[in-house]
């Protein structure tokens, strides 16, 4: 499945989207292949509790440009995205070079793989925030959330590969509340 521009605008409305200004990381961007960004570059202002663009650490704002060294690997640029709703030191970056979406731990730092892509990433926020919408809640929830991480298992596989990644538990957090 691959969400596109209308659904994003049906769930969010006009008004409850941003677009990733590819033009302004020219300069950044490796040669990132469409199918990167989601339709149109949308990108949902808020899904509750799992993302907001509000970025609210001193310094930093939407689409700010991190250049961090890891490793003997040399400097990459990582674009901010947005935050965790429930922690502002927990940043969604995007990696310039291959267009993977990581979350940042700026207190620890630590990196954590999120998904391969942009698109999937946003996939990913607009299927959760339709669970969200409807929530039946209890053991239809779960069931709802089970067929959802199957459904996205297909279009990120690498979101699920570690028992500890921020997709696998939060699907397990969701799946538990009709046990």
């Amino acid at each position: 499945m691959s969400v596109t521009h209308e659904e994003l605008t049906a769930l969010w409305g006009a008004d409850g989207m941003i677009y990733f200004p590819v033009e302004q990381f020219d300069d950044v961007l490796g040669p990132l292949r469409p199918e990167v960004f989601s339709p149109s570059g949308a990108l949902p202002l808020d899904v509750p509790i799992l993302f907001t663009v509000d970025v609210t650490v001193e310094g930093l704002e939407l689409f700010s440009k991190l250049k961090i060294e890891i490793g003997d690997a040399g400097p990459r640029i990582y674009i901010v995205l947005g935050s965790s709703p429930e922690d502002a030191y927990m940043l969604f970056c995007m990696d310039a070079l291959t267009g993977a979406v990581v979350l940042l731990d700026l207190e620890t730092p630590n990196f954590e793989p999120v998904n391969a892509t942009y698109a999937a990433f946003v996939e990913f926020l607009y299927r959760l925030g339709q669970l969200i919408e409807n929530d039946p809640g209890g053991r239809d929830r779960a069931v709802r959330a089970a067929a959802i991480r199957a459904d996205l298992h297909g279009v990120d596989p690498s979101a699920f590969t570690d028992p500890e990644s921020w997709w696998t538990m939060a699907f397990d957090q969701l799946e538990s509340t009709g046990r």
